[in-house]
């Protein structure tokens, strides 16, 4: 995966309400929220970012291209129905979606290694992924979080907030192929709006949507100031890539002992 797809066109109410700065600007430890991500995406590979705006999409751009840490090729499309579902900004950028795009929220903190896990997946043609994280009590908020159903085949049962009977969460990364789309372009044809799990459970009634394990990799949707607090807890103790061992941190780790000087032996 060389491509990324980043939705950040929503207004983000529950987290700036009131604020300036739209939600993907929100600092999380000194660092905007999307600049982190894209700062993982350049570390994993990603070469091309699609930015999709919406809310103050001004202030965005300007913040991105002015961003001295980012080598990426950044493009930006620009979804005037911010208002409506993710669905809808995803369709926005439909001419960028290929075979092997990988496609992230804006308000999802995550370690590299669930992007490296979605590379290293083996996707049949035509097929998406979404990478799932299976340890349901490790989840931030709950209440919130979208629950996926997986079947015995490792694929995609149903997916929601509100489902029964779930074995996952979804971490907001996926990778996904043009066949999503034309899903979602159905769906929006149909009802004037579209969200991106309807387009996944229309892929996956098709045999064609994965769940791919993220394993322990750390990740949280930073979505409200509560949920603000415990990503910056989490990169304290994981580390800014959130991919260090917490036993390994210096007030953990084992004393080093080094040999005694020679006024020491004195």
């Amino acid at each position: 995966m060389e491509r990324a797809i980043v939705l950040a066109a929503g207004t983000g109410s529950r987290l700036v309400s009131g604020e300036i700065a739209p939600k993907p600007l929100k600092p999380v430890a000194g660092v905007p929220l999307l600049v982190r991500i894209l700062r993982t995406l350049q570390d994993e590979g990603i070469r091309e970012a699609v930015v999709v705006t919406g809310y103050k999409e001004e202030l965005i751009r300007r913040a991105l291209v002015a961003e001295p840490t980012l080598r990426l090729d950044l493009q930006f499309v620009h979804n005037e129905r911010y208002d409506h579902k993710n669905g809808v900004s995803l369709l926005a950028a439909r001419e960028h979606v290929v075979e092997g795009t990988l496609l992230t929220m804006a308000d999802h903190l995550y370690a590299g290694a669930i992007v490296r896990c979605l590379n290293a997946f083996a996707l049949p043609h035509g097929a998406s992924a979404l990478a799932v994280d299976y340890d349901i009590p490790r989840c931030f908020d709950i209440d919130d979080a979208t629950k996926v159903r997986v079947d015995d085949r490792g694929m995609i049962a149903d997916i929601g907030k509100e489902i029964l009977g779930y074995d996952a969460i979804d971490t907001g990364v996926f990778r996904i192929g043009p066949q999503l789309v034309d899903e979602l372009a159905r769906i929006h044809e149909a009802r004037g709006d579209c969200s991106l799990s309807e387009g996944v459970r229309a892929l996956a009634d098709k045999g064609r949507f994965y769940a791919c394990n993220a394993g322990d990799a750390r990740w949280i949707d930073v979505d409200t100031p509560a949920a603000l607090l415990e990503a910056e807890s989490m990169l304290r103790l994981f580390g800014e890539r959130l991919d260090r061992d917490p036993r390994l941190t210096p007030s953990r780790r084992a004393p080093t002992f080094l040999p005694a000087s020679p006024a020491d032996a004195e």
